[in-house]
């Protein structure tokens, strides 16, 4: 018997994309699913949607509109009914085998905490215009994301226990809550990247993963760079050296 899914996918209002996401869920070889997607702001065109799967979505709304995704995809991780957590935005659009190929993964590796996979780049009529391939292996993983965060949130399968116990995404942390909560999670488990392309990450001028401003919420990401650093016995001070390299780019990209 594989193991069931939930795929939590957040989304804003009047989401031209959302349909076809919810149907590369749909079309998953991996049979055992459910879909919970949160609205961030009612809105009828986005329920329309989620009517191509029947009674195999969760629909639920954010407490007040444009809470965001880390406020969106708690919602969606307390509502899980299953262990495994898939995370997919609602313009992205899986590959048929990325489920089956996840929780294998997940079945004969159960220590594992976290796994993500490779993906390429789609432009909004969902033609391909690149790659996103990252490093491979848990401690490549692990010694990586110290830097940068090499994980395509779209992508990633977590273990609810284990993301509920850490306490999920934290919204303080504007567009640094998918880093912020990985590196928690590799602060008790291991994580890994399966190096096979599961995913089309749609590129798009309205994006929310696009701009915006980092701010003081990076103290909070380094104390769980820390935390994973304990771990895997790399010391404080590399830490801090490549976290002042890593806000070095964000300043030179003009996200601070």
């Amino acid at each position: 018997m594989t193991s069931p899914v939930s795929v939590v996918i957040p989304s804003a209002p009047e989401n031209s994309f959302l349909e076809e996401t919810l149907r590369s869920v749909a079309a998953q070889t991996h049979e055992e699913w459910e879909v919970v997607l949160v609205l961030d702001g009612e809105c009828e065109q986005n329920r329309a949607a989620a009517e191509v799967l029947g009674d195999r979505v969760q629909v639920h709304l954010t407490p007040a509109p444009r809470s965001g995704p880390a406020v969106g995809r708690n919602i969606g991780l307390e509502s899980a009914k299953h262990d495994l957590v898939a995370f997919l935005d609602a313009d992205d659009l899986c590959t048929p085998d990325r489920l089956a190929r996840q929780v294998q993964v997940l079945t004969e590796q159960p220590d594992l905490g976290l796994v993500g996979a490779w993906a390429h780049k789609i432009d909004p009529a969902g033609a391909r215009v690149g790659e996103l391939h990252s490093v491979t292996g848990r401690a490549e993983v692990a010694r990586t994301m110290l830097l940068f965060n090499p994980l395509i949130t779209s992508t990633i399968v977590v273990r609810k226990q284990l993301a509920t116990e850490v306490g999920g995404f934290d919204p303080r942390l504007v567009r640094l809550e998918d880093y912020d909560l990985w590196l928690r999670l590799l602060a008790k488990a291991d994580g890994d990247v399966i190096g096979e392309e599961l995913l089309g990450y749609r590129v798009h001028p309205t994006q929310y993963s696009r701009g915006g401003l980092l701010g003081p919420a990076t103290k909070l990401l380094l104390k769980s760079k820390q935390s994973v650093a304990k771990r895997i016995g790399v010391s404080s001070a590399t830490v801090a050296l490549k976290h002042a390299a890593w806000l070095g780019v964000q300043v030179a990209n003009r996200r601070w």
